[in-house]
């Protein structure tokens, strides 16, 4: 990982960012994930967006009106901590009940 600037700011760094259970309604597979909880994670069409737990430390940006930190003196420590205990892959749980089908009738 390359070194921060300092006008770079990490949102794994923010109390907004959260750890969420996001459940594909197609199949009913699970896969922890994580969200800005302030809303600034959004596509282009004004979706949510949402990362992979190994991603969110590519997420950065250089200021957020939302920006809260959960600890400025420790910044690089706690950087590095996240990049050796998050997993380096995704991680989904299938579904602990198959999802039925629909009965579709003619």
């Amino acid at each position: 990982m390359s070194r921060p600037k300092s006008t770079h700011i990490y949102c794994a760094n923010c109390l907004n960012c959260k750890v969420a259970t996001h459940t594909c309604p197609r199949n009913g597979t699970r896969e922890r994930r994580v969200r800005c909880a302030a809303g600034q994670w959004v596509t282009s069409a004004g979706n949510e967006k949402t990362y992979s737990l190994h991603t969110v430390l590519s997420r950065r940006k250089v200021r957020c009106a939302h920006y809260d930190s959960m600890g400025e003196s420790d910044l690089r420590e706690f950087i590095k901590d996240l990049e050796a205990n998050l997993p380096a892959e995704r991680i989904i749980v299938p579904p602990s009940q198959p999802i039925p089908r629909r009965e579709v009738r003619i």
